[in-house]
C-alpha cells in the first residue's frame, strides 16, 4: 500500500515538475564540469640566464701615411694589413660556478668544384684551453697575416694547386653549470667567427663577431581545481561524478512517467471491428482460447461476430458455432471498469 501512494506521489505533475527541474540543473552542472580541466597549471619565473661572447679586433698595420700604425675598423685593406690582434671574451649572467673553455683558430684551404667547395687540408693556428673563472674568460692571439700567406704559398706549393683558396675560422666553445633561481642548469656554448678575405673587394673582415644566448628558467605548479555546485563545493573529479549521477537518478521518474503513461497494447486490434456487445445463449460446448492471437484465428475460420460479456471475474470473448463456445477469457481490469 505504502509502495502505491509513494508511485502515485511520484506521477503527480508538480512532483515530475521538480524532477526536471533538478534534471537540467545537474545535467547543465555536469556537461560545464566535463569540459573543465581538473588542474590550473601555474607558471612561475625563476630567473633569467644570459651568456654572451665577443671577439674584438684590431689591425696592425704595414708603413701608410692614411691610418697610421694600429686602427679598429669592421673591413681592413689587404695590402695594408701586417696583423690582427684577436681578443676574445664570454661573460655569463648569473655567472656559472664551474666550467671549461676552448677557442680554437684554423685555417681551411679547399678549391671550387662547380658549386661544390672541397676541403684540401686544415691546419690549427691556436688553441686555448682553460677554466672559467667568474663565469667567464678572456684570451688574446695575434694572427701574423704575413706568415699565414707564406703557410698558403708553401701548401699550394705542396698540392699544385695555384688557385687554392683559404677561410679562417675562430671557434669557441664553453660548457658549464651553475644556479639560476635556485636551480641548478648546464649550458654549453657554441660561436663561430670567420675571417673573410674579399680579393674583389680588397678588404679583410670577419663575421659573426658576438653572439648573445638568453634562457629563462620557470618552474610548473599544478594546483587543484575545486567546483561549487548548489553551494557544496568539492574536488572537480568527484564534482562531474556527483552531477553525473544525481542527473541520473532525476531522469528516471521522468522515464518511468512515459513509459507507463503510453497506452497498453491493443491485443484485439484486428478484430475489434467484429466484437459486439452480447452474451451467448446455453451452449453444449466450451472451448478455451489461451491467447488474443488464438481468438483471432478461430474467428477467420469461423466467420462469425464476437461476443463480448462479463462472467464473474472474467472478461469473456466468444464466438459460437453450432452449439460450441469458443472463449478467450482474460481478468478484469483493476478496478472492475468494463473493457470496450
Amino acid at each position: 500500500m505504502k509502495k502505491e501512494k509513494l508511485v502515485r506521489f511520484i506521477r503527480r505533475k508538480e512532483v515530475l515538475g521538480v524532477f526536471l527541474i533538478l534534471f537540467l540543473v545537474f545535467a547543465f552542472y555536469s556537461v560545464k564540469l566535463m569540459s573543465a580541466s581538473p588542474y590550473v597549471v601555474n607558471t612561475q619565473t625563476l630567473g633569467t640566464f644570459k651568456e654572451e661572447g665577443q671577439l674584438k679586433h684590431a689591425a696592425y698595420l704595414k708603413p701608410n701615411e692614411i691610418y697610421g700604425y694600429m686602427v679598429f675598423r669592421d673591413e681592413y685593406p689587404i695590402s695594408l694589413v701586417d696583423r690582427f690582434l684577436l681578443t676574445y671574451t664570454y661573460s655569463s649572467n648569473p655567472p656559472l660556478s664551474t666550467g671549461t673553455y676552448e677557442v680554437t683558430g684554423k685555417v681551411v684551404y679547399y678549391v671550387t668544384k662547380g658549386s661544390e667547395e672541397v676541403t684540401m687540408w686544415e691546419g690549427t693556428l691556436f688553441d686555448e684551453k682553460g677554466k672559467l673563472q667568474n663565469g667567464g674568460f678572456t684570451v688574446e692571439y695575434t694572427l701574423d697575416m704575413g706568415e699565414l700567406d707564406r703557410m698558403t704559398a708553401e701548401v699550394s706549393n705542396e698540392l699544385g694547386m695555384k688557385r687554392l683558396n683559404r677561410r679562417v675560422i675562430i671557434t669557441t666553445k664553453v660548457s658549464g653549470t651553475g644556479k639560476v633561481g635556485g636551480k641548478e642548469i648546464t649550458r654549453s656554448f657554441d660561436h663561430e667567427v670567420e675571417l673573410i678575405r674579399d680579393s674583389g673587394a680588397g678588404l679583410y673582415y670577419f663575421t659573426d663577431t658576438s653572439k648573445t644566448a638568453k634562457k629563462t628558467l620557470t618552474t610548473t605548479t599544478k594546483e587543484e581545481v575545486s567546483a561549487s555546485v548548489l553551494g557544496v563545493t568539492s574536488n572537480l573529479d568527484t564534482a562531474k561524478v556527483v552531477t553525473t549521477v544525481l542527473a541520473l537518478l532525476m531522469l528516471i521518474p521522468l522515464v518511468g512517467y512515459v513509459y507507463t503513461s503510453r497506452p497498453p497494447k491493443d491485443e484485439l486490434a484486428k478484430i475489434r471491428p467484429y466484437i459486439v456487445k452480447g452474451a451467448p445463449g446455453p451452449v453444449q460446448k466450451r472451448v478455451v482460447l489461451k491467447t488474443p492471437k488464438d481468438l483471432e484465428t478461430t474467428f477467420e475460420l469461423v466467420d462469425k461476430p464476437i461476443l463480448h460479456y462479463i462472467d464473474g471475474e472474467d472478461e469473456v470473448f466468444a464466438i459460437i458455432d453450432d452449439g460450441i463456445s469458443y472463449e478467450y477469457r482474460k481478468p478484469l481490469p483493476q478496478g472492475g471498469d468494463e473493457a470496450s
